[in-house]
Order: structure tokens, then sequence, then C-alpha cells
């Protein structure tokens, strides 16, 4: 499954084993707010994206053009 905001593998495993990584993160409400309406629900944003956004979200929104 890919990000979808950088597009990469996001790491995800709750095909294989009904678990998943980002069970265990928080997911700022805002960062989710910024995912496509189409894809809301259905995907899950990467790890590097989730750290990226919590340490300079202006620096995060400028390089995925959400401003």
């Amino acid at each position: 499954m890919k990000c979808p905001f950088c597009k990469s593998d996001n790491g995800c495993a709750l095909d294989d084993s009904q678990t998943c990584w980002c069970f265990r993160v928080i997911v700022p409400d805002d960062m989710m707010a910024l995912i496509p309406l189409q894809q809301k629900g259905i995907v899950c944003v990467c790890q590097r994206c989730i750290e990226f956004y919590c340490t300079d979200k202006i620096g995060f929104l400028k390089t995925f053009d959400l401003v």
C-alpha cells in the first residue's frame, strides 16, 4: 500500500497479520484531514511522513504542495 503523501510503501501489515504498526501510532487529526476524500479510510500514512509532519508541519505542507 502507498502513502497518500509521499507515494512510497507505507509498510502496512494489515493484510498479513490483521495488525499494523499504525495501530500503535497517533496520527494527528489535522494530518488525517489532508488525506484526499476518495482515499480516507482505505490508506495508511507512512511512518516517515507522520514524523515529518509532527516535527515540521509547515515544511511537510510545502513539500507536498498542501498550502
